[in-house]
């Protein structure tokens, strides 16, 4: 598995400063979660293009750790992920560290942390800074890799400014592939979570699969497309003020172009589209996405 996987008179400036601060928070709390929810991750299927002989591998040093740096900007026509849109450019970074090892053959072990930020171009109240871990444990049963991972997270407003939301995610998943010669293969990834979060407006039950292809058009070159599906419910988003419960069905294809330059760098492009459909017309949304990508990857 690769390791990879995220603002005229003095009382009445202090009162706007207040409402301004509050919409900021809850637009950068809403875009965390929604961002969240179109979970799709190509990469971790990406085909083995590294040579494999059993006997080499037997013979390479073990390195656990993992460090990888990634950085990407992108256009998307609707930045706040809700209706009505506004469109906007962004640019974006990650640094993840951790632990990876794998026991008796079968059982992966995953321990990391991310930071991360995001930064737009027009609507400045969206930018965020964030935090976030994840454990994972998980077992290979004939073709099937089943696990379950828990996944720690908080969003700040820029410069780690204001907590926008902290979130708690226990997730049962499940991922396998299906070889179609040596070019090419099918893979298909499930997952049931459970969020729990502050505020407590966010917190769901979500159950998404994800299903495509893959292809290896050149060598170290993978093109990925795929779709995602999911449906959520919510126990309590907002509904002092909605009167409604929230439940949405998230349709999500994507399309991906990746090159891995060597062992430790990485270099793509991926282009997604989602329409969520929500009993809540806020959130019942369409949007278009492209973002070109490089990524640093080290073992030690």
């Amino acid at each position: 598995m690769r390791t990879r996987t995220w603002m005229a008179a003095l009382l009445a400036t202090a009162a706007m400063a207040g409402v301004a601060s509050a919409q900021s928070n809850d637009s950068r709390a809403n875009l965390a979660n929604e961002r969240s929810a179109q979970y799709f991750r190509p990469d971790d299927f990406a085909l083995n293009t590294q040579p494999s002989d059993h006997d080499i591998v037997l013979m390479e040093a073990h390195q656990p750790w993992y460090l990888v740096a990634h950085g990407e900007t992108g256009l998307t026509d609707n930045a706040y992920l809700t209706a009505p849109k506004h469109s906007d450019g962004w640019v974006a970074g990650t640094l993840d560290g951790g632990f990876q090892t794998t026991l008796a053959e079968s059982v992966d072990v995953v321990a990391g942390g991310q930071v991360g930020m995001w930064r737009y171009a027009k609507h400045s109240d969206l930018d965020t800074d964030s935090l976030a871990a994840v454990f994972s444990v998980s077992k290979l049963f004939g073709d099937v890799r089943a696990g379950v991972e828990y996944v720690p997270s908080v969003y700040f407003g820029r410069g780690f400014d204001e907590q926008s939301l902290l979130a708690h995610d226990l997730a049962l998943f499940a991922q396998t592939t299906w070889a179609m010669g040596e070019k090419s293969q099918i893979y298909a990834y499930g997952r049931l979570s459970r969020r729990w979060s502050s505020p407590d407006d966010y917190e769901n039950t979500r159950l998404s699969i994800t299903t495509g292809c893959q292809h290896e058009c050149w060598p170290n070159v993978v093109l990925t497309t795929g779709i995602t599906l999911a449906y959520a419910y919510y126990d309590n988003y907002f509904e002092d003020q909605t009167d409604e419960t929230r439940q949405d069905f998230l349709v999500n294809p994507f399309v991906s172009l990746v090159y891995q330059m060597n062992d430790w760098s990485t270099v793509g492009v991926t282009l997604s589209y989602a329409r969520n459909y929500s009993t809540i017309d806020k959130v019942d949304y369409e949007s278009a996405a492209g973002s070109p990508y490089v990524e640093l990857n080290w073992r030690f």
